[in-house]
């Protein structure tokens, strides 16, 4: 993976700020997954309304439609039609795995820049070893390192995440859903 130089210059600078080499590493690991945060979430946000608009356009929200056949299911079932239970279920089911795969595709698209940091770190420090698991021969390097600054953040995100203002309008838009749509029936 080339980059450009002053894209490559831009993402060692964290790395080298600190004389320590070791609070370097970390420091510009944490900026490099912030960079994959921020880049991850702003192509989920975009994926969501797109999502979002297409499922208008068709007049087809999958989440929708499983509630709606979910619990004419249920009710068939109440009712005893057992032939009404089976047409309606095989349809929330065919909804379920829609919406289930749809969500799949919208979290794992937040995860994109990932791979890209990673690769940018092998050509970098692909080798270093900055910590070895005692009574053990397992090295931990750049990717131990990324992944662990990556995964703390991603919490952190979470907490901080309904107070910003692109997400906490997902997740009012997701909250009025929920409410419009209604619960699921149990049996």
């Amino acid at each position: 993976m080339v980059l450009p130089a002053w894209l490559d210059a831009l993402l060692i600078l964290p790395f080298r700020c600190p004389d320590s080499p070791r609070l370097g590493f970390w420091l510009g690991s944490s900026v490099l997954a912030l960079i994959c945060l921020i880049l991850g979430e702003v192509t989920f946000a975009l994926i969501f309304f797109l999502q979002r608009t297409l499922s208008s356009a068709q007049s087809n929200n999958h989440l929708d439609d499983l509630v709606r056949y979910h619990n004419l299911s249920v009710q068939a079932i109440h009712e005893g039609n057992k032939e009404a239970y089976l047409a309606t279920n095989a349809l929330a089911h065919e909804h379920f795995g829609r919406h289930f795969f749809a969500q799949a595709a919208s979290g794992l698209a937040s995860l994109w820049p990932l791979p890209f940091a990673l690769a940018w770190l092998a050509q970098r420090f692909e080798g270093l070893t900055l910590y070895i698991i005692p009574h053990t021969s397992i090295a931990l390097g750049y990717v131990f390192v990324l992944l662990t600054c990556y995964i703390c953040e991603r919490l952190l995100f979470g907490r901080i995440r309904r107070h910003l203002p692109l997400f906490g309008r997902i997740e009012a838009i997701r909250r009025a859903e929920r409410e419009k749509r209604g619960k699921l029936q149990s049996f």
